[in-house]
């Protein structure tokens, strides 16, 4: 047994912790020997060893099979513990915190465990806690814990007891508190490393090479594919993975010999551990070859040249960044060393290699340059930059050129390069006739060859030289040569040289030159031409992919007319034609080929063009050519011969100059019997030398052939025997037996500027007018030939503008504002001119004139165009000048008074100017000067213009004290709304006006505003004012009924008639604007019954009457309108609608304006009187004094206003109001100070604390009163209890004064509850009532009212003497009906009735008390509070003592 367990404490934490201890055995032994026995003392010291910490501590197993439940990791070791102590000890359930480098780890448990001496193989499981993200420094312990374990490194572990609990639940102190000295240092670690990546898969793989790191080329895998497996199941995701790997060659670990390395930094990665894949990807990173192992990596560029799928070795170390149940952490030194496989180029001969097209891009004196497209496939898993490269070229195992490949890139599948090449056919037979058949179209096997020198690449060398691939090379697809154009010469008739160009079709990029030509051409065998021409001088240069025609080339042939009209006759006849055509020309020239013999007639030659004719016969022509030529591609010379057949010849216009010319006289003979006539001509563009025509007109007569009549000079025009000047005229199409009709412009150039302008005049003054046109310069081309100088001389009878009498309208004007010398005007015209000459000038200038006076000018807006023969529309701009003379200002006064009045107005309009584009033209303007036209209309309205179409009165004061039929009337602002006609600025700076206002087409009343100031704004709004101007009524009753409207509604629309006489400030002067009418509808905002609303700020009750109560009140009422009315005295009757309308008072307010906006108006309203609702009248007052919002309405009556025209208006108003009431404070206190006996006969007395709120006194004569108030308490629970009433007629009236308190007499209550109740209402401590009262007063000077009037919560005291003073304060709060009892209290519910009833009960208070422990209340332990707790003494029995519950009184 353990008698001193903290003792026994020490010594098991010293067993556990020391090597040895002794122990002291004390006591007395009884010793049996030879039948004796005997009792001796015992007291001896023995050594044992004690367990020493388990210094030999060995984990077995180690296990984290899955993330726990509540967070961190599941964890179970197997662990050999050796204990060298003899003892054995029983430790039940342990608990250890386990840690390392100084962190916790987590918390292990292990069940059932008994120590003993040796060796003792636990299992202990627990949680590896999770570590807060902050905590760095011990995720980065556990990121090497854990990579020690997996790299096979032992870690240095803790485990320090922290309980032991026997029976497996309850720990035993004396044993936890040894066993805490437990702390146990444990290696934790693998027996080897834990390969836990299984395999790498490279996936597509990017690979960049370059001369100068040969053995570091760069490579990029966007998909790297790692295989692994961890040996534990708790959740790991791979965030980041950095590596070193190494390649080699070999395809086991055995057999890998290094060759190059790469190191990668920490690269995002995602894994999936199900699956056990990690993806992954390397950026751009080195290949870094091992110094002295260039030869294992020429092997591996080989092989990958060279092989399909190829295995090599990957070996290195990873470091990883992974997320985990405790947190994120670092794994490092990860090794592996697997195989890979990629599948490689396989020499680029998996598929064949296709060139899609040959170009020759320039050459040097060597060979010629190619460019090559052609389309390689890769067929491996990598993309591979290699820099250039280059492969001989050859054919039938000779080389003759280089390809090379430029900064070479070879992606995975079909790749389109473009290669370029070095061309040398001259080097060899082979090459030549390479050249000859590629040109010739036809396909050529070619090789590309790998040589030593392919790349400078050192690590590519070995294997892009045994590359060897072969592809087929395809021939030209289109012919060199396009056609050959022939070109008749004026000198090939008796020279036999025509001019040939040939058309080369250049396929290539380089440019072609061509320095001599030796060719011959045949026609079905026969000879047509040949050239030998050098032109070494002038090469013949085709560019690259173009056509290119040549220079002309001399070529000699027969040119014998008869052989030339056979050949064309031929190829006609070969080509199909019709040959009649042909024939009657060939027949009217006297030539005899073999023609039929065809009369000319129109029907003959309708849409017969011989040139046409000829091209079309000459067009079917092909030879074959037999070429040869000296080329040069860039540097590189050579000669090409080849021959091509049916080479196409074209022909032009000039094969015509084979055919004589034989119409000359019959031309002429049609031309002079020709009639010429004009129908319009339009002059444009004048200037002082020039101007442009535009001429339409026709030629008949012209003969049996269609014509082309050209004026190759211009024509002479002269007027009344003078030249005025010649002028172009365009080529004429006549038609066979029917002539030309035409619309064409001309170029003018006049010759004599005085003539011209006398000319000009007298067209425009006059109804006609003679020309006479003359040339000897004409040109005829009919059936395709030319005829030249031939003459023309006509005369020509044209009609003038005969001075545009009668001709000119302006159909509408405006002036729509002001210029720097007056008032712009715009006058919309149509001019009719009866000549056949038109003018479409750059401007046109007049002047208008009205009585003499000149107005002012008008000009075309822009170009000015007289149509011939029509009415032309114009719009004209101008200016009505200032007038700086009393006439000038006249003259503009009618002229605007006759608008205004809707006439119109005849003007005179002189001409001024015409202009061209360069500004006024002399002769021009001296024919326009002679202009002037009478009698031209300046037109009125349409109507008669509103200039006021609207009138605003901004604001108005109506004063009805003065006159009611004729009140007063003054605005500050009223608006006239101006609507001009025109645009100008008009500024009325004075005005007066005769108002009419109208209601429903009735006249009103009558306003006549003396002339006053006013202005103008800029968008036409007249402002002035007036003040203190009767508003004469005319009629009465509808004025009364205009001002209710005003009154009541939210705006009145009224009429407004009149005239008014302004005087107007304009650009042209200060003109009179006389009678201008106006009759308009305004709209003016009224009071809108302000808002149905009075809404009461203040109230006061200052007063009374024996008819009245007086209180002073202010109110708000709301104007919406800006109309501003005096109406004096005027007063409305109270109602109260929850009352049924009844009348109670009525509201006075003296000398009242009426003004805009919300405004405070003072009043007094007469609470009561004759004629009112008494029960109302108390009701309202009632309602004041218990804070009662008490619903008003202010209504108009036949008494409002003495003034009969505001009567109407005041009577009909009818204002929603409200009157809120003050505070309910009438009675401060009620106070009981009673007896038993009086409380037994149910009469007591109270006196009561007044207060009057009032401005005022009043009397109290009689009052009844109920007093009532809801019981708590556990008698009378939720019951709304009356405890009595006071029902008392004051034998002496009280009177109270203003805002006076006092305090009553005793007045007696009546009591009316039941004892019960009336208990409950005494003890459940709330010290108020609810009083309701109905008081018969007097209020101020003799009101007399009977006043309801209800206050809740009264304060009150209450004193009666025995009961009171006895029950305790927390009576209700003890005990219900059911627990109150004489067992539990010490009385009866009898004897407190009794006490209440006056009487004694059967039992007495004790003089004795009893202590009594009693538990505090809310005390969490057990303390006792002492109270003193009277006893009951009751005669028949002994007395208990009682314990009560927690706290009584």
């Amino acid at each position: 047994m353990i008698r001193d367990q903290v003792t026994f404490a020490t010594f098991a934490k010293s067993m556990m912790a020391v090597e040895e201890f002794k122990w002291t055995l004390e006591g007395q032994l009884e010793i049996t020997a030879l039948s004796r026995t005997a009792t001796v003392d015992l007291k001896k010291e023995i050594v044992l060893k004690g367990m020493n910490s388990f210094p030999n501590v060995k984990i077995t197993s180690f296990q984290l099979p899955g993330d726990a439940p509540g967070g961190g990791i599941s964890l179970e070791l197997g662990t050999m513990l050796e204990s060298p102590s003899p003892i054995g000890v029983a430790l039940g359930t342990i608990a250890l915190e386990i840690g390392y480098n100084g962190m916790k780890l987590g918390t292990v448990k292990g069940e059932n465990i008994v120590l003993q001496h040796g060796e003792n193989n636990l299992l202990l499981k627990g949680v590896l806690d999770p570590i807060a993200a902050n905590d760095t420094a011990s995720l980065d312990k556990i990121g090497v814990l854990f990579s020690d374990y997996l790299a096979g490194r032992p870690s240095n572990t803790t485990a320090v007891g922290i309980s032991c609990a026997p029976d497996g639940v309850n720990p035993v102190t004396w044993l936890s508190d040894g066993f805490k000295t437990v702390k146990l240092n444990v290696v934790l670690g693998s027996e080897k490393p834990l390969n836990i990546i299984n395999g790498v898969s490279m996936g597509y793989l990017d690979l960049t090479f370059n001369s100068a790191n040969p053995y570091n080329p760069v490579v990029s895998a966007p998909l790297v594919n790692v295989g692994f497996q961890m040996p534990f199941g708790f959740s790991l995701g791979v965030t980041e993975v950095a590596q070193t790997l190494a390649l080699g060659l070999g395809t086991t670990p055995e057999t890998m010999n290094k060759f190059a390395t790469i190191e990668t930094p920490y690269t995002p990665a995602t894994s999936d551990q199900a699956a056990g894949k990690i993806e992954l990807a390397l950026n751009n990173s080195i290949i870094a070859g091992i110094a002295g192992q260039e030869s294992l990596f020429d092997q591996y560029t080989y092989a990958l040249t060279s092989s399909g799928a190829y295995t090599f070795m990957l070996s290195g170390t990873a470091n990883t960044k992974a997320t985990t149940p405790l947190g994120p952490v670092t794994l490092t030194g990860i090794n592996f060393t697997v195989p890979t496989v990629l599948h490689g180029l396989e020499f680029l001969n998996s598929t064949a290699t296709i060139i899609n097209s040959l170009d020759v891009v320039g050459g040097s004196s060597a060979a010629l340059d190619l460019a090559i497209d052609v389309t390689m496939a890769n067929p491996s898993d990598f993309s591979i930059a290699t820099g250039d490269v280059s492969f001989n070229m050859g054919a039938e195992g000779t080389v003759f050129g280089v390809v090379k490949l430029t900064d070479l890139k070879l992606m995975r599948g079909d790749n389109k390069i473009l290669a370029t090449a070095t061309f040398d056919p001259k080097s060899s037979d082979v090459g030549m006739n390479l050249l000859s058949t590629f040109v010739m179209g036809a396909d050529n096997a070619v090789e590309i060859l790998g040589f030593s020198d392919s790349t400078n690449i050192a690590s590519l060398a070995g294997a892009l030289k045994e590359v060897n691939i072969g592809t087929n090379l395809p021939g030209l697809t289109a012919p060199l040569i396009q056609y050959s154009s022939l070109t008749v010469l004026d000198t090939t008739v008796t020279s036999g040289v025509v001019n040939v160009k040939v058309s080369i079709a250049n396929p290539f990029t380089a440019g072609l030159s061509i320095s001599k030509v030796i060719a011959s051409a045949t026609f079905h065998g026969a000879p047509i031409g040949s050239i030998d021409q050098d032109i070494s001088s002038n090469p013949f240069s085709i560019p690259g992919k173009s056509t290119a025609e040549s220079a002309a080339l001399d070529m000699t042939m027969n040119v014998d007319p008869v052989s030339i009209a056979h050949l064309l006759r031929t190829l006609a006849t070969e080509a199909g034609l019709d040959t009649r055509p042909l024939d009657a020309m060939l027949t009217m020239g006297g030539f005899d080929v073999g023609q039929e013999h065809v009369e000319a007639t129109v029907e003959l030659f309708a849409g017969f063009n011989l040139i046409n004719f000829v091209k079309e016969a000459m067009g079917a022509l092909q030879v074959d050519l037999a070429l040869t030529s000296g080329l040069t591609i860039g540097q590189y010379q050579n000669d090409l011969s080849f021959s091509q057949a049916a080479v196409s010849i074209k022909v032009d216009d000039s094969i015509a100059k084979l055919i004589p010319i034989v119409g000359q006289p019959i031309v002429q003979m049609i031309v002079d019997a020709a009639e010429l006539s004009f129908d319009t001509i339009v002059l444009s563009e004048p200037t002082e030398s020039t101007f442009k025509v535009q001429m339409k007109g026709s030629i008949i007569k012209t003969g049996p052939m269609d014509a082309v009549i050209s004026f190759r000079s211009p024509l002479v025009i002269a007027w009344q025997g003078k030249e005025l000047g010649t002028v172009t005229m365009p080529d004429l199409n006549a038609k066979g037996g029917v002539g030309a009709t035409f619309d064409v412009p001309g170029d003018f150039v006049i010759t004599n500027v005085e003539a011209m302008g006398e000319f000009a005049g007298f067209m425009i003054n006059n109804q006609d007018f003679v020309w006479e046109i003359s040339t000897g310069d004409v040109s005829v081309t009919a059936l395709g030939f030319t005829f030249n100088t031939i003459s023309l001389h006509k005369f020509v009878t044209l009609l003038g503008a005969n001075g545009f009498k009668d001709g000119v309208k302006i159909t509408k004007f405006d002036l729509p504002a002001d210029t720097t010398n007056g008032v712009a005007l715009i006058a919309h015209t149509d001019i009719t001119n009866p000549s056949q000459i038109g003018f479409n000038l750059a401007g046109a200038e007049f002047s208008n004139n009205f009585d003499g006076i000149y107005l002012g000018p008008l000009a075309s807006d822009g170009a000015a165009f007289f149509a011939p023969k029509a009415t032309s529309s114009m719009v004209m701009n101008g200016v009505m000048v200032h007038q700086d003379t009393a006439e000038g200002i006249m003259a503009v006064t009618k002229v605007f008074g006759s608008f205004l009045s809707g006439h119109d107005t005849a003007l005179t309009v002189k001409g001024v100017s015409g202009s061209g584009k360069d500004g006024r033209v002399s002769w021009l303007t001296a024919a326009f000067s002679t202009i002037v036209i009478e009698n031209v209309i300046l037109p009125g309205p349409d109507a008669i213009p509103e200039l006021i179409p609207a009138i605003t009165m901004k604001d108005m004061k109506l004063d009805f004290t003065q006159d009611p039929w004729a009140p007063p009337t003054t605005s500050k602002l009223t608006e006239a709304q101006l609507q001009s006609p025109f645009g100008f600025p008009i500024n009325i700076v004075e005005l007066d006006m005769a108002v009419r206002a109208t209601y429903n087409n009735n006249t009103v009343a009558t306003l006549d505003i003396p002339r006053s100031p006013a202005t103008t704004s800029s968008t036409g709004l007249i402002s002035t004012q007036f003040a203190d101007i009767p508003f004469n009524v005319i009629d009465k009753t509808i004025f009364a009924g205009f001002v209710q409207l005003l009154t009541l509604s939210p705006e009145v629309t009224f009429g407004l008639e009149g005239a008014s006489n302004a005087v107007a400030q304009t650009a042209i002067g200060n003109l009179e604007l006389p009678g201008v009418q106006f009759n308009v509808h305004t709209t003016l905002k009224g009071l809108a019954s302000f808002g149905g609303t009075a809404k009461v700020l203040s109230t006061a009750v200052t007063g009374a009457t024996a008819e009245h109560i007086i209180v002073d009140l202010t109110v708000e009422l709301n104007n919406p309108s800006a109309i501003t009315i005096i109406v004096g005295d005027i007063n409305f009757d109270v109602l109260m609608p929850d009352h049924s309308n009844a009348f109670v008072g009525r509201v006075h307010m003296a000398n009242t304006i009426i003004t805009p906006g919300a405004q405070v108006y003072v009043g007094v309203m007469h609470l009561g009187g004759e004629g009112t609702d008494v029960a109302a009248v108390g009701a309202m007052l009632t309602g004041y004094l218990t804070k009662q919002t008490v619903n008003l309405v202010i209504s108009g009556s036949d008494q409002s206003t003495p003034i009969p025209s505001l009567n109407p208006a005041l009577k009909a108003i009818k204002l929603g109001s409200s009157i809120t009431g003050i505070e309910p404070q009438l009675i401060k206190l009620i106070s009981i100070n009673a007896t038993t006996v009086e409380l037994s006969d149910l009469l007591i007395y109270t006196q009561i604390t007044l207060h009057n709120p009032l401005d005022t006194p009043f009397t109290i004569k009689k009052l009844y009163a109920k007093v009532e108030k809801m019981c708590t308490c556990f008698l009378c629970p939720g019951i709304y209890v009356e405890l009595g009433h006071v029902d008392y007629e004051l034998p002496t009236p009280l009177t109270i004064g203003p805002k006076e308190t006092v305090i009553t007499e005793k007045w007696p209550v009546q009591l009316t509850a039941s004892l019960e109740d009336m208990l409950g209402l005494l003890a459940d401590g709330v010290n108020f009532y609810d009083v309701t009262q109905v008081a018969t007063a007097v209020v101020g000077d003799g009101f007399l009212t009977e006043m309801n009037y209800n206050q809740p919560a009264v304060p009150y005291n209450v004193f009666i003497e025995g009961i009171t003073d006895t029950i305790p304060p927390d009576f209700c709060d003890m005990w219900t009906t059911s627990t109150f009892s004489r067992a539990s209290t010490g009385y009866t519910l009898e004897s407190l009735l009794e006490l209440l009833k006056g009487g004694q009960t059967n039992s007495t208070l004790p003089t004795t008390t009893v202590p009594v422990e009693v538990p505090a209340i809310e005390t969490p332990i057990a303390e006792t509070t002492v109270v003193e707790v009277p006893t009951v003494v009751t005669p028949t029995a002994e007395v208990p003592v009682v314990e009560t519950p927690a706290v009584l009184f």
